[in-house]
């Protein structure tokens, strides 16, 4: 795509991003546009880029806190419902999703058509995008398990393929998340999966559901706030802490699971940081663990 074929996205000014983001809180963006797949995504990069200015792609909105700010800068909503088969090999088949595709959408889709091995992804409220940078995943299977590659575009707005090695996935963590390689947006990324009986998909597939709806707050949240350290889970870190219940301002951890933060209606995204900060130092002086965030706080915080 050359600058003379980058079209100028759509713009809307001054969009309030508690609107896009699963915990309900975030100011307003400066610029604001929607893309539906991969080349219009690509385009609104590049135009950005050219034009000069900040900008940051969000999926879902969910495991991230926009600061009260918000972003001087272009948000860019990505959202795509795309599922490609690429080829087959043998048994396995390798399947592509554009970076805004909804993984529970995906997984159902997959599911629809046969096809095994990302039936976790029911249990993760993002998208590709963000699954891939955070290496996502639930109920024993992960982002890095069937990743094969990714198609990104780098800083100065080249196209640029990474392979699952390239990637170097650890857990809820990539080269990307670690800064170890910089790149300006996942764009689209294929994985691996299998042929199986739908039927057996989808009953794996519900009773996931079933678990999260269980264990998982049903109020506003960010998502899962920090990561299970070796051998244990955040949450009953938390718990064991006597955490249950916290609250700062509007914000509050889950009185169902504890490692999800909640909105209870009026919290600020200031109230979740500083939220997210006391429970790390109570638990830290209790427990005498240091926990590890696993969301992302963006936007101009001061």
């Amino acid at each position: 795509m050359s600058p003379s074929q980058i079209v100028t996205p759509k713009i809307e000014y001054d969009e309030p991003l508690w609107k896009h983001t699963s915990v309900k809180v975030g100011g307003p963006a400066r610029l604001f546009t929607r893309v539906r797949g991969s080349e219009e995504l690509l385009n609104a990069i590049r135009w950005a880029i050219a034009e000069n200015v900040p900008f940051m792609v969000i999926g879902s909105g969910s495991n991230i806190v926009v600061a009260d700010a918000g972003f001087n800068g272009l948000v860019i909503n990505s959202i795509s419902r795309d599922v490609r088969v690429v080829r087959e090999e043998d048994d396995q088949v390798i399947v592509e999703l554009d970076a805004g595709t909804f993984l529970p959408t995906a997984a159902k889709k997959l599911a629809s058509l046969g096809l095994a091995g990302l039936e976790w992804g029911v249990g993760i409220p993002g998208t590709v995008g963000g699954a891939v940078v955070g290496n996502a995943g639930a109920y024993g299977g992960d982002t890095a398990e069937r990743l094969v590659d990714i198609d990104a575009i780098d800083l100065r707005g080249e196209f640029i393929t990474l392979t699952n090695e390239e990637l170097a996935f650890q857990y809820r963590s990539s080269a990307i998340k670690r800064g170890e390689i910089e790149i300006a947006a996942v764009i689209r990324a294929r994985y691996r999966v299998f042929r199986s009986d739908p039927n057996l998909i989808n009953i794996k597939i519900r009773h996931f559901l079933m678990e999260r709806k269980r264990k998982e707050p049903v109020e506003p949240s960010i998502g899962s706030t920090f990561k299970n350290p070796p051998g244990n889970y955040a949450g009953a870190i938390i718990e064991s802490a006597g955490l249950k219940g916290l609250r700062v301002g509007g914000a509050m951890v889950s009185p169902k699971h504890a490692n999800y933060i909640i909105n209870t209606g009026n919290a600020t995204a200031s109230d979740i940081r500083d939220l997210v900060e006391t429970i790390r130092d109570l638990v830290l002086e209790r427990k005498g663990i240091r926990l590890e965030t696993e969301i992302e706080f963006k936007g101009d915080w001061q």
